[in-house]
């Protein structure tokens, strides 16, 4: 006989186990079993009052911002909605069936109100990585560096060209973002990254580099900075700069230099594309920190600027010697001693 389900949604009471409906093969689960966030709540407590009402579960955000990264939802708004369909995500954050889902807004109010002005995020992050490292998550060995661009919130059609922008800005005057573009003049991984004018300006977020990288339309963006164990893939460090070379690099100085203090661990070799691999940079990698570089060397040998190319030297083997276009000898290898 054909069944037929039952339309009647509107039973009162129910017998629910949100454990009974989470397949044990499900990648909440094993993330669980090595997930441990007991120390959240002791490292973010002086960062909360003592009194009024209590806020949302620190612990609760967390899981719920791992769930977004783990299946990529892009946004809070997303997640939010997520977690409230999905039961698998419901039972990882710790909420029951009825359990009321924080807003969207409460993870933008943590960010830019309750911890902008702390190394909180900073000191988490750590903790995790640590914890890797103490999982042996982590293979010492080959590190990997490389940038991803985020786009700006800044409208190109309200940009100045760059000879127009003016930096002598009262602080106190000025907008959230152009105080902390202010605040970076010095920084290598911004203002002193390099000495370049850019071709236009966002008033709005100065601090944004225009740029054409993806090779399409141009706009105005940052660069998310990685350095990756290359083992199992883990994050070891991340950095923002502006979205140039020489700021990239910089920031991987930073990164590099910093997991070595943090953690007492600097690899033997770094993989990276051509944009790392200027002669200064190379030169720092092998000499300073004996790190074996796994980068292409940016080409120079074709020069543009009234200076010789490449292929406008000779080598001479008789005489141990490179002559130029014009006859003329250039360089002679030192005998030996």
């Amino acid at each position: 006989m054909m069944g037929r389900s039952s339309q009647d949604q509107g039973q009162l009471f129910y017998t629910f186990n949100l454990e009974e409906v989470v397949p044990d093969d499900h990648l909440v689960r094993a993330i669980s079993r090595v997930l441990d966030l007991a120390w959240v709540r002791a490292e973010l407590a002086p960062h909360y009052s003592h009194t009024g009402r209590p806020s949302i579960d620190p612990v609760l955000m967390i899981r719920m911002l791992i769930i977004g990264y783990v299946f990529a939802i892009r946004s809070e708004r997303a997640l939010c909605r997520e977690v409230r369909l999905n039961l698998a995500y419901r039972w990882f954050c710790g909420l029951g069936i009825e359990d009321k889902i924080p807003d969207h807004s409460a993870f933008s109010r943590a960010r830019n109100e309750r911890f902008r002005d702390s190394d909180i995020f900073r000191r988490v992050f750590e903790h995790v990585v640590g914890a890797c490292i103490t999982a042996g998550l982590v293979g010492r060995e080959g590190f990997a560096v490389d940038a991803s661009l985020i786009q700006a919130d800044a409208n190109k059609h309200r940009s100045i060209p760059g000879t127009e922008w003016n930096k002598d800005i009262d602080p106190e005057q000025a907008r959230r973002a152009v105080k902390e573009y202010l605040a970076t003049l010095d920084d290598p991984a911004y203002g002193a990254a390099s000495d370049v004018t850019p071709k236009f300006v966002s008033p709005s977020d100065p601090a944004a580099q225009w740029t054409g990288a993806l090779r399409n339309a141009a706009f105005f963006a940052y660069a998310d900075n990685y350095l990756i164990d290359v083992k199992f893939g883990i994050i070891m460090d991340v950095e923002a700069s502006r979205a140039i070379r020489q700021a990239e690099v910089g920031a991987a100085k930073t990164m590099i230099e910093r997991t070595e203090e943090r953690f007492g661990l600097k690899p033997e070799r770094l993989a990276a594309d051509t944009a790392y691999g200027s002669a200064a940079n190379l030169n720092w990698l092998v000499n300073d920190k004996k790190i074996a570089p796994h980068i292409p060397v940016i080409d120079k040998s074709k020069r543009e600027d009234g200076t010789f190319s490449r292929q406008q030297f000779s080598y001479d083997a008789a005489t141990d010697t490179y002559m130029s276009a014009r006859p003329r000898r250039l360089w002679r290898r030192a005998a030996p001693s």
